[in-house]
């Protein structure tokens, strides 16, 4: 019976995980800033529980665009998600991390509890032996000095015991943590860091300084991929270039931003010669042959568009990749499978 509550309990754990990761999976893809509305959005969206906001978020994502902020305002004022019609969704999503951050510190509390009741209950013992072994006055009986002796020798060698395991289950603690923090900057299909991940790394460059370049690429129709062939060989897809995309630029980091869109993250490196190495990866991914594992058929050319910015005096990194975003969308424009970097930059030989 224990051992059953203690699967259900993990069960709940990773299913709540995956939910959260789900609901910011969406926010960043459609680039919705983490409050408490576009929370309670994703929520009902990624639980399927509000068929009237589903139908109206993929009617207004069908053409591939991502989701205004205004789009999700309507979206939920027309849905009825809100305070006055989701507010329990809300506080149960919201509930359901907290109780998990309440929970490893119950677990905390009852290592830290159990230490000090331990040590103050030996304190005690050791206090008592000592005013016993006090009391003889003159010759010391042998056997009485023995048994006191061994007494406190158990003692110390129970608190050992007990210091060991405090000590295993803190670092145990302290692993789990260490897990959960990098799952939660990790994206889970790819591998890649993931867009906390990378804000960090641009907040820590622009604190120290330096001087970067930041690329911002998606894959061509992408989702004329998904609705021909399904998910699951989208997700290969996105894998694949994910993978392309590290190779093509050791050193640098490469994340992914939301849905196929990636961002490399180039310190050191002026827009030329970042351009010159995201058009190495476009290159590099229009040559392989992609297929279906499970029917063999070709899936054509799977290529990427991409913008690269430098960093400018005095320019914040969202201003960086909000340029980089907006030459991504001229490459589109321009016929797609193509790498464009600011005016002024040398632009690759293959646009």
């Amino acid at each position: 019976m224990a051992l059953a509550r203690k699967l259900d309990s993990a069960t709940k754990v990773e299913s709540d995980r995956r939910l959260f990761n789900a609901v910011g999976a969406f926010l960043a893809e459609h680039r919705l800033e983490p409050s408490p509305a576009n929370y309670l959005l994703a929520y009902e969206l990624m639980t399927r529980s509000n068929a009237a906001a589903l139908a109206a978020v993929e009617a207004a994502t069908s053409d591939g665009v991502r989701l205004s902020q205004g789009d999700a305002d309507r979206i939920m004022k027309n849905s009825g998600i809100g305070p006055s019609g989701g507010g329990d969704a809300l506080s149960k999503f919201g509930g359901e991390a907290l109780q998990q951050a309440q929970r490893q510190l119950e677990i905390v509390e009852t290592i830290v509890g159990d230490t000090q009741a331990h040590t103050e209950q030996y304190g005690r013992e050791l206090e008592t032996n000592a005013a016993q072994l006090s009391a003889f006055s003159g010759e010391v009986p042998l056997d009485g000095l023995l048994r006191i002796t061994a007494e406190m020798m158990d003692r110390t060698k129970a608190a050992e015991k007990q210091l060991q395991r405090t000590t295993e289950e803190v670092q145990s603690l302290r692993r789990e943590l260490a897990s959960a923090s990098e799952e939660a900057r990790t994206d889970p299909l790819t591998g890649l860091p993931n867009r906390r991940a990378l804000e960090d790394r641009l907040t820590l460059l622009q604190a120290n300084g330096e001087e970067f370049s930041a690329a911002v690429c998606d894959i061509d129709r992408f989702k004329a991929v998904n609705d021909r062939h399904g998910h699951a060989v989208g997700d290969r897809v996105l894998k694949a270039v994910a993978r392309v995309l590290e190779e093509s630029c050791p050193g640098h980091m490469v994340a992914r931003f939301g849905g196929e869109e990636f961002v490399v993250l180039l310190p050191g490196t002026d827009g030329a010669a970042a351009a010159e190495l995201l058009d190495l990866a476009r290159g590099e991914l229009g040559s392989r042959s992609f297929k279906v594992r499970e029917t063999d058929d070709s899936l054509g050319a799977i290529t990427i568009s991409g913008g690269v910015a430098q960093l400018r005096r005095g320019e914040t990194w969202t201003e960086l990749l909000m340029r980089a975003d907006t030459l991504l969308y001229e490459a589109k424009a321009a016929g797609r499978n193509r790498i464009k970097v600011e005016a002024g930059a040398h632009q690759p030989a293959s646009n």
